[in-house]
């Protein structure tokens, strides 16, 4: 409950904003879904043996609150994993102003599915993260969530019973509903947001990151930030069960951020 988040969550504040990383709300989960299933070649899959895997955001214009917005997507490329397959998602979201369409987010989703490897293909699209740095990290964040948080989340759009339904989450392998990778990877954005760029959204270029390991809600992250020129390399661990969540970078634009 911070006055300074009211800009992005009261829409009568006077700066009132749009949160960087509500791109990744905007495209229907559902059809996301469907898109997949039906994609030509691709096998028959557990719905809850898929993981999100990676998220990959480019903000090309800062976004505008009250107008509208479209977003394009396609499957981008499957590769074989071994022991699943890898797809990713390329999604392009346009604001549409007086019949112009202008690019504002481009993002790539990246989707593991446990159980259909084997099938040879590579793939040829890759995001590869700069590595941790081997000092002590610069900053560092505390952010608890609710135990309730991925019931709240599933309000963005993303209806998958693995985040809700303790037998959907027990089929997937895990004790109990998983929070949304991309709830994690907001938090985090937030934090660095808040902990780097004054709060200030148009600080931010792009937010990538790959999803190491699960969160139960309720746990609380503890988020380790280190900076290298014009980017804020980061992790997140688990407090409760020390886990590494969550791994990757947010840049900024030049000189933006502040030790």
């Amino acid at each position: 409950m911070d006055e300074n988040d009211l800009r992005f969550t009261y829409e009568l504040k006077d700066d009132f904003a749009v949160f960087p990383t509500v791109a990744t709300t905007l495209s229907d989960i559902k059809e996301t879904f469907n898109s997949l299933v039906d994609c030509p070649g691709m096998p028959n899959f557990n719905p809850m043996r898929l993981l999100h895997g990676e998220q990959h955001l480019e903000i090309l214009k800062p976004p505008k609150a009250g107008v509208r917005m479209i977003t394009e997507a396609k499957v981008k490329d499957i590769a074989d994993k071994g022991k699943g397959a890898f797809v990713t998602f390329e999604a392009t979201t346009y604001e549409e102003e007086d019949g112009k369409k202008t690019p504002i987010f481009r993002q790539y989703m990246g989707l593991f599915i446990r159980g259909i490897g084997g099938f040879g293909y590579k793939g040829t699209v890759s995001f590869p993260l700069p590595p941790v740095p081997n000092r002590n990290p610069c900053k560092v964040f505390e952010d608890k969530t609710e135990k309730n948080q991925a019931l709240f989340y599933r309000l963005a759009g993303d209806l998958n019973p693995l985040h809700a339904d303790p037998n959907m989450a027990a089929v997937g392998g895990f004790d109990r509903p998983i929070l949304h990778g991309l709830c994690t990877y907001g938090i985090c954005a937030k934090n660095i947001m808040k902990g780097w760029c004054d709060n200030n959204p148009e600080k931010i270029n792009k937010v990538s990151a790959r999803f190491t390991s699960h969160v139960f809600p309720g746990e609380t992250l503890k988020i380790n930030t280190w900076k290298e020129g014009n980017m804020i390399i980061f992790n997140a661990t688990t407090v409760e069960r020390g886990s590494v969540v969550i791994q990757g970078f947010v840049e900024l634009n030049e000189n933006s951020a502040k030790l």
